[in-house]
């Protein structure tokens, strides 16, 4: 469940994003309502929380805060939001506060949703899914599935035997006959020039 913002506050000085252990220029500490510890933020991640967390979805480019003095003296923040598509908007505390937290709320129902559709790992076999459906695939293989009858085997059986023995006979004479007939182009010994 994602927590209620109370005040964003921006961490010029940089530092180590803990997400990425990377050291930022500018770093972005949520507060809660709930008093819990602040979070904090690189700039890669409050994009895509507002990118997540803008309907209908459009990529967001930029964003930046503003604090605006008005004529009476007093101050107001506001935060402009910019897409790519050059389009931008400027949202009050509380919007940009719950754009960020809606953003948020889509990025966990996504991984609730990839964690529900992932298939659980298959206990069949140690070395996963393929090697299960190979193991299946050469059970089958092994299963007899016969569409001819034994009677059916039987004459196709004796046919093969049949042709074997008249090819095998043919063949022999044939062989006889070469060697026993004078080749009709032959002249007889060769001639010497």
């Amino acid at each position: 469940m994602s927590k209620v913002i109370e005040n964003v506050e921006l961490l010029t000085d940089g530092g180590i994003n803990p997400e990425t252990g990377i050291h930022e220029e500018k770093l972005w500490q949520f507060h809660f309502v709930d008093c819990s510890e602040p979070r904090i933020m690189g700039r890669s991640k409050v994009l895509e929380y507002l990118t997540k967390g803008t309907v209908p979805p459009k990529t967001v480019h930029s964003f930046k805060k503003w604090d605006l003095t008005t004529t009476g003296g007093s101050k107001i923040r506001t935060w402009v939001v910019v897409y790519d598509d050059k389009s931008h908007v400027q949202l009050t505390n509380k919007d940009f506060y719950s754009l960020v937290t809606n953003g948020h709320k889509v990025e966990e129902e996504q991984n609730k949703k990839e964690e529900d559709s992932s298939p659980p790992p298959s206990t069949e076999s140690p070395r996963g899914s393929v090697s299960a459906a190979i193991k299946q695939a050469q059970e089958q293989s092994k299963e007899p599935r016969a569409t001819t009858t034994e009677e059916e085997k039987e004459e196709i059986d004796t046919f093969r035997n049949k042709i074997k023995e008249e090819l095998s006979r043919d063949s022999y004479l044939e062989e006889i006959r070469k060697d026993y007939y004078a080749n009709p182009k032959s002249t007889g010994l060769v001639e010497f020039k």
